[in-house]
């Protein structure tokens, strides 16, 4: 989960990681982290920090106070999302980076796939990015029948109909009949709106893939780039499901600066993240997370509520 166990007190202290990390002789390696460093802090952690002289630390003093591995591990994946804003990622950074994660011993898929997009193995990063994000996990990827299909489609087959799938399609296009305002409704209304295909219709994005939607609509969510980031970023500060916050630093990395490359087409946006108020809308999308009651990719069957009313699902969320 992103930036869930880290608190306003520790705030100084992974200001002055996210520093000694990225700042490097008194110069960010954008200007944009400064800026968004600034309002992550903020927002989340209530503090207000000047990130132009804030002081760094090196990684063996702050692993002294810095002991809970849930909290060396978001510090880490706060590090490696403020890296996918760069591209290229400079060598010295992946360098530092490392160092850190040895010296906290952590290590995930997350630093596996910086490391890939820095040294511009984007096909195995991709690959690596759908096999164990959220949408990877929804997969059933012990199934012959789904190997079969990597093997012939490629990454396609983590989050698309590669083929189609009559039964599975008349799964969500049933959700049509329930009544006017309910979950399941407001799903293929969604759907219909945007004119998507459904699940089990060839190309169209795959049920592993479409279980976020239903986060989308509940959430209020747009498929806009920037709700895309928001929705991820949702996810991985709501969710116990470690591909959550690979799923949304991918995200940054596919919507922001183009790292990444999606078979979804995403890579043609960029500057998501940096355009506008994209820093206050992610910044709330993860602090909307913290405060939700569920687990939305563990807890929930979204097809057992399909005829629970919409607003209902919404105050349970945040009641």
């Amino acid at each position: 989960m992103f930036l869930i166990h880290n608190s306003h007190e520790q705030a100084n202290l992974l200001a002055s990681a996210l520093v000694q990390v990225h700042r490097v002789e008194g110069h960010w390696y954008t200007s944009f982290q400064q800026d968004l460093a600034h309002t992550l802090f903020l927002k989340l952690l209530d503090a207000e920090i000047d990130f132009s002289g804030h002081p760094g630390i090196e990684v063996e003093t702050l692993a002294e106070t810095l002991t809970q591995a849930s909290e060396r591990q978001e510090l880490l994946e706060l590090l490696i999302a403020f890296e996918m804003l760069c591209n290229p990622i400079p060598e010295t950074l992946s360098r530092d980076i490392d160092h850190w994660a040895n010296a906290l011993n952590i290590n995930s898929e997350i630093l596996n796939l910086a490391r890939e997009l820095a040294h511009n193995a984007i096909t195995q990063a991709t690959t690596d990015f759908y096999r164990c994000n959220w949408i990877g996990e929804g997969d059933d990827q012990s199934d012959p029948v789904f190997q079969d299909l990597l093997k012939k489609y490629g990454d396609h087959a983590y989050g698309v109909c590669v083929t189609a799938d009559p039964d599975e399609f008349a799964r969500w296009d049933n959700l049509k009949n329930c009544s006017q305002g309910s979950l399941g409704r407001s799903l293929w209304e969604f759907y219909q709106s945007r004119g998507f295909k459904l699940p089990g219709e060839l190309g169209a994005g795959n049920a592993a893939l479409a279980h976020h939607d239903w986060i989308h609509l509940i959430a209020g969510y747009d498929t806009t780039p920037i709700g895309e980031l928001e929705v991820t970023a949702f996810m991985a500060s709501s969710s116990r499901s470690e591909g959550a916050t690979l799923g949304f630093i991918g995200a940054i990395s596919i919507l922001e600066t183009g790292l990444l490359h999606s078979f979804y087409g995403a890579d043609k946006f960029g500057r998501a993240l940096s355009a506008d108020d994209g820093i206050e809308r992610i910044a709330q999308a993860i602090n909307r997370g913290k405060a939700c009651n569920v687990d939305p990719l563990i807890d929930l069957d979204y097809f057992k509520y399909a005829d629970t009313p919409l607003t209902n699902i919404q105050k349970a969320w945040w009641s």
